[in-house]
């Protein structure tokens, strides 16, 4: 899934272009976009990307799937927008139970991606219903792996943005703090692909934790 970089950068395209339209619409209704939302749609193309390569990955390497599994987990996730509002107000919830970091754009990240990682889960139990899980039981086993391996996860983005950028994460953010300015756009950039891989990352191994062995109990 790393290595086919063309078929990934393929998907950021259309979830870029796809974005783009989105905003030009919201332009045309009088909506202007501001930073936060930019932000966000900024992180959630790049979560959409990702998860229809990993879609693709699992159609590939799973065995116990539907043949049309990867269209079906895209459509999934294309359309579920209702259920991700319901997911993100659970993860908020939890973000706040668990604590606030203080960085307010790390705990958006935090609540928008766990979100979709749970959405993308439970679409696997409603297409393919592994080991009888459901949806939202797939979603909710899945999500308890991601929460406990939260300081793994932390890990990993850390060392991608450092591997990207060359610099000390701490350091930069730090320096963002005291000087009160956002960091610079190629720096918020490299923070929002470190953060979505980190989470796609550690879900492929909550999914091989959940879904191995476990055959398809539906077609």
């Amino acid at each position: 899934m790393v290595d086919n970089r063309p078929a990934l950068e393929q998907l950021m395209a259309q979830e870029g272009s796809r974005a783009l339209h989105e905003e030009f619409l919201l332009a045309e209704s009088g909506t202007l976009p501001d930073r936060q939302s930019r932000l966000t749609r900024a992180r959630v193309v790049g979560a959409r990307a990702w998860l229809r390569h990993l879609a693709a990955a699992l159609g590939a390497e799973w065995g116990f799937g539907p043949p049309d599994l990867q269209s079906r987990l895209e459509r999934w996730v294309a359309t579920g927008a209702e259920r991700l509002e319901a997911l993100e107000l659970e993860e908020e919830a939890a973000v706040e139970r668990a604590g606030l970091s203080g960085d307010a754009q790390a705990d958006a990240r935090r609540v928008t991606l766990g979100a979709y990682m749970r959405l993308f889960a439970e679409g696997i139990g409603e297409i393919a219903a592994p080991a009888g899980l459901s949806g939202p039981e797939m979603g909710r086993r899945v999500t308890e792996v991601l929460r406990r391996e939260s300081t793994f996860r932390k890990r990993v983005e850390k060392e991608s943005f450092e591997a990207w950028t060359g610099s000390p994460m701490e350091g930069l953010l730090e320096e963002a703090r005291v000087t009160a300015a956002p960091p610079e756009p190629n720096v918020i950039r490299i923070l929002e692909a470190a953060a979505v891989w980190s989470w796609v990352r550690v879900l492929a191994d909550a999914l091989g934790e959940v879904l191995d062995p476990a055959p398809a109990a539906a077609e």
